[in-house]
């Protein structure tokens, strides 16, 4: 069997294996993916953008000349960099298979030797998939166009129609067909990259040479990946699991001293960190000696480039002081990793409650009866999305349409201020909501102003015609301008209001970027959970930006948040974000550091 042969290839030459894998990761990240980083600048220095987001990356990289080229390339470079480190890992393989020695730097060299021939025949792959993938994109595209375009998508994901569930059956025998022909395509290329390290195949024909040799193997080439997969799952599930029972079992005894307790985290990061690479390292090298040993399988030439000297197959040993410096590195950035946690830890600064639509989670969203409820609960601001009628009126409404509040198609834009405030948008909630109506946003501020401040996020979908001027007329009427912050996705909205009112504090929303988020015209960012890293929420402090999070409802991922500094939670529960923050505020730095480390270790934090 594939994958039993290859385990005991493993097993034979583990030390060389994963001596040249980690060898190989630490050149990839030091010269490989900076040259990723430095085309996408280079595509946006093109197009004259200093970062992209959200729906602008789709239009980015699909419609503009340097964003397609730079997709392409990209997508090449991340696979010439998978594909050189199985070319290593398979050189090994042959060695051993021929009884030769192949040391680390060998394997190197040899793989550095054909690395333009493994370039080329990842380019020729990549652009053979792209292609492929096309009929596949436009299925989709033509299923959200036949059935999802009539409404907000949110309609449809809340309420799942029978035209939702029509969609969700078409798009899986959509994506089922491409399974099939990328299971299709895995076996028929599954010796290509072993016939240009090997036999010097051109990338061209190696694509040819691969299918016409792979015929009557192709299902074991699919079973033996796939077990592999399975494999590889299990022992990252496996590397990740044990830290976390370790710090379970043990981590308690170290809650009530600070420094314990940093000895101990710096200590379980390192073993992260050290099983991690050891099963990232396994799972790689298991990979490329099961491609190798389909590719021996599969009759390969008489002649091979077989690497390495006939010494016998004694691996390397490293020198004993280059083990401890080794050790050393680890613990270092392993204390260092827990001292810049536990540093943030100390901190308590003050964080902002922001009632995402209002309590929405209990009130129906963007109501009155929503802020009300949010300024009972004690949140320091309700978060309410504007948008303009048809007869100009700026009303306090989040989608395109009322399909999801209220069941009404009608749109926003195309529709009168009168026809949109007749729509019931409470009923669906609970019938004690039934006299709740769309409110415009002065209403919205009226209920607010005295009790709790306001975040204006400015919505267009296209269809603005002059939002920001009379959101400035509206806010100025109200005499709530220093109670009122903005923000919007749409970043000419952002330098809009900011050209109106250069006093006022207006934020740039993101969801997913490419770029520096901060070099934007904007005094905060709100930013989708996943941005939310402790690195990003430190450069946007170094900018004197304020980070703000959304949408966050569950109380362990509050802690975590404010464990990385950030200012703000946007959140449907601002009753329950007051409770975590009100708790944190109470805590020592030693408690703090110890709630975040078991919350990281899957337990609830002390708040509910």
């Amino acid at each position: 069997m594939i994958f039993t042969s290859a385990l005991r290839d493993l097993g034979r030459s583990w030390r060389t294996l994963v001596l040249t894998d980690l060898a190989y990761k630490a050149i990839a990240f030091a010269l490989l993916a900076p040259g990723l980083m430095l085309l996408v600048r280079w595509a946006m220095s093109r197009t004259g953008t200093a970062v992209v987001a959200d729906t602008d990356l789709a239009t980015f990289f699909l419609t503009t000349r340097p964003g397609l080229i730079a997709l392409v390339a990209g997508a090449s470079i991340l696979a010439a960099i998978s594909a050189l480190e199985l070319s290593c890992l398979m050189a090994v393989g042959l060695a051993a298979h021929h009884d030769r020695r192949l040391t680390v730097l060998g394997a190197l060299a040899f793989v550095g030797s054909r690395s333009v021939a493994v370039l080329r025949l990842m380019g020729t792959m990549v652009a053979h998939l792209i292609v492929g993938l096309l009929p596949f994109a436009f299925g989709i595209a033509a299923v959200y166009w036949t059935l999802l375009r009539y409404h907000d998508i949110n309609f449809y994901l809340a309420t799942r129609p029978p035209s939702f569930w029509v969609a969700v059956s078409l798009a899986a025998v959509v994506l089922t067909l491409l399974v099939i022909v990328l299971l299709r395509t895995i076996g028929r290329w599954s010796l290509a990259l072993p016939l240009v390290l090997f036999e010097n195949v051109s990338p061209r024909l190696a694509l040819k040479t691969s299918s016409i040799r792979s015929i009557d193997m192709r299902l074991l080439a699919v079973v033996s990946l796939a077990i592999w997969a399975v494999f590889a799952a299990a022992l990252v599930a496996l590397a990740a699991w044990a830290p976390e029972a370790i710090g379970r079992r043990l981590a308690e005894r170290y809650a009530g001293s600070m420094e314990g307790l940093v000895t101990f985290v710096t200590i379980l990061v390192a073993l992260w960190v050290f099983f991690g690479l050891i099963a990232v390292a396994t799972n790689a090298s298991l990979l490329a000696l099961v491609m190798f040993r389909l590719y021996l399988h599969g009759g390969p030439a008489q002649s091979l480039a077989v690497p390495g000297t006939a010494e016998g197959q004694a691996a390397p040993r490293l020198p004993w002081l280059l083990k401890v410096a080794a050790v050393a590195m680890l613990l270092l950035a392993a204390g260092g990793f827990t001292l810049l946690v536990a540093r943030i830890a100390r901190q308590n600064q003050p964080v902002r409650v922001i009632a995402h639509r209002g309590a929405s989670l209990t009130a129906p969203e963007n109501t009155l009866a929503a802020f009300r409820l949010a300024a009972e609960q004690a949140a320091d601001f309700v978060e309410l999305d504007v948008q303009e009628s048809a007869d100009g009126e700026v009303l306090v409404v989040h989608d395109s349409d009322l399909m999801k509040v209220g069941r009404s198609p009608l749109r926003i834009w195309e529709s009168t201020a009168a026809d949109l405030r007749a729509v019931d948008i409470g009923s669906h909630r609970a019938p004690q909501f039934s006299g709740e109506r769309v409110p415009t946003l002065a209403e919205a501020l009226a209920a607010c102003k005295g009790r709790v401040r306001v975040v204006v996020e400015l919505k267009s979908y296209g269809h603005a015609q002059r939002l920001e001027e009379r959101v400035v007329e509206i806010v100025e009427a109200a005499g709530m301008e220093r109670e009122t912050i903005f923000m919007s996705l749409e970043h000419g909205m952002v330098r809009r209001l900011k050209e109106l009112r250069p006093s006022w504090r207006v934020g740039a929303l993101a969801a997913k970027a490419i770029g520096d988020l901060t070099t934007l015209r904007a005094d905060f960012l709100a930013v989708e959970k996943g941005l939310a890293s402790r690195t990003f929420v430190r450069q946007a402090h170094q900018a004197g930006q304020e980070v703000y999070v959304w949408t966050v409802n569950d109380p362990a991922l509050m802690f975590q948040l404010m464990s990385k500094g950030v200012d703000g939670l946007i959140t449907d529960r601002p009753d329950l974000a007051r409770q975590v923050i009100d708790r944190r505020s109470g805590m020592s730095d030693a408690q703090r550091l110890f709630v975040a480390l078991m919350i990281r270790l899957g337990a609830r934090p002390p708040a509910q």
